[in-house]
């Protein structure tokens, strides 16, 4: 039998990966307005993400990874999170824990290789490395639009003069699952990446 024709079944019925990276509590904007959205948004994404039949991997701690999680898991989906060394630390809405001997930084590994697809809520240094890597690794990325100028003026361009994969956008959750499953999927063949 042919390696690659094996390759390609094993893979037919893989369901994709979908990192939700963004801002953990502590960091959120001061705005009580802009929480309660982000919050909504990123509850709705891990819902939608969940329906489709995707996986949903955070850091796995609180903020934007604990409201997706949660939105996945009330939709009946699978979640994973990295919350660093110690076992038990993620929120109560990750179903598998990916423990990694690095406490700060951990998605930067676990995850930015893992996902076949990433959303974005704008946060601070640690969600721009990941969206960074991410980047680098040649993953889609989906920029949730109207939360921090600075991130939406990344859409529609590229980060570096590689220019190895387009920053998408989105303006809704719908929007922003849409686009990350579109991509994934286009990523996700066999042999590729």
């Amino acid at each position: 039998m042919d390696g690659s024709k094996s390759d390609e079944r094993c893979n037919a019925g893989r369901r994709s990966v979908i990192g939700v990276i963004g801002p953990a509590r502590a960091e959120y904007p001061a705005s009580a307005g802009l929480v309660a959205r982000l919050e909504r948004d990123a509850e709705a994404v891990g819902r939608l993400l969940a329906e489709a039949g995707a996986v949903v991997m955070t850091g796995g701690t609180d903020g934007v990874m604990e409201a997706s999680s949660r939105g996945a898991k009330l939709a009946g989906g699978l979640t994973l999170g990295t919350p660093g060394r110690v076992a038990g630390s993620s929120n109560r809405f990750v179903d598998i824990e990916i423990l990694t001997p690095v406490d700060v930084g951990d998605f930067l590994f676990a995850g930015c290789w893992t996902c076949n697809a990433f959303i974005v809520f704008p946060g601070g240094a640690g969600t721009l490395a990941e969206l960074c890597l991410a980047y680098r690794l040649k993953k889609p990325v989906v920029i949730m639009q109207g939360y921090d100028q600075s991130y939406d003026r990344l859409v529609g361009g590229f980060l570096d003069n590689g220019k190895s994969v387009k920053v998408l956008g989105a303006s809704s959750p719908k929007e922003a699952v849409a686009n990350a499953l579109r991509a994934a999927q286009d990523i996700n063949r066999p042999g590729e990446l």
